[in-house]
């Protein structure tokens, strides 16, 4: 180290210790450079274990692909693990419909998936149950629906304006699902339809994890309804985790899926 330090005043010209005394102390110039120093060692620290990482096999990064009804919170948890252990692993977080997240699957693209459970999806992944929930329907606490009788009727909702929300890739002419306001507006992204519906812009369903904070907070009124789409209850859903069985995993992948299933 003290040869080190010499070796740097001497290609600076800059005299970092003051050596006159019984113990080295900083010089003005020494305090002043002290806290780039450090990042310096740091930054060199965080190299050779990133280096020391991708030698044992451990990968440079990671892409996720998650549906837009899945709880992001929860795989926030899981991705904490990752970053604990495997901090210079980059990641990256896409919102996809199931079709796509399937295809960048198979094409390498993407690692692991978090997907609505629904159709099956071949015999070149595998799936395993995640997170199960419903959708609730709510209104900001100003709207008349969140004052109406309950239960209410599927005939006192048509005249409400219903906010529903339908991916990008949906075709204009595609059937309406879970629709019963005569007038509706369309919403491509669910949070931006949440924060309409706080603002008291119409009514609309919400899964219950996006909903549940807002609800809490006085900002929505959970909507107890008479029955929906024929049913007497609102519509659930599950959640899974998809991997390509042929994917070469590495140890980051590994912990990720594993965190994922500690916290189904």
């Amino acid at each position: 180290m003290t040869y080190a330090v010499r070796a740097l005043e001497e290609e600076t010209g800059l005299l970092l210790f003051d050596r006159t005394g019984y113990r080295a102390a900083l010089t003005d110039a020494g305090r002043a450079l002290l806290p780039r120093a450090r990042r310096l060692i740091s930054d060199a620290e965080d190299f050779h274990r990133q280096a020391q990482g991708f030698a044992t096999g451990v990968e440079a990064g990671l892409t996720i692909a998650a549906e837009p009804f899945v709880p992001l919170q929860r795989l926030g948890h899981a991705l904490e693990r990752l970053h604990a252990t495997h901090g210079a692993v980059r990641v990256r977080i896409v919102l996809e419909t199931r079709a796509r997240a399937l295809a960048l699957m198979n094409e390498g693209q993407v690692q692991l998936a978090i997907l609505v459970h629904g159709a099956p999806h071949g015999t070149e992944f595998e799936a395993a149950h995640w997170t199960d929930h419903e959708l609730v329907a709510v209104a900001a606490p100003t709207h008349p629906l969140a004052k109406a009788v309950a239960p209410i009727a599927v005939d006192d909702l048509r005249p409400h304006l219903q906010l529903v929300w339908t991916p990008l890739s949906a075709a204009l002419d595609s059937v309406d699902a879970g629709v019963h306001g005569t007038d509706r507006w369309y919403v491509t992204e669910l949070h931006a339809k949440r924060e309409l519906l706080c603002a008291g812009v119409g009514w609309g369903s919400l899964p219950d994890h996006l909903a549940q904070p807002d609800i809490a907070a006085g900002r929505l009124a959970l909507l107890e309804l008479e029955s929906w789409e024929g049913g007497d209850r609102m519509p659930r859903y599950s959640t899974e985790i998809v991997r390509r069985k042929t994917a070469i995993v590495g140890p980051a992948g590994r912990l990720l899926y594993d965190a994922l299933r500690l916290s189904a």
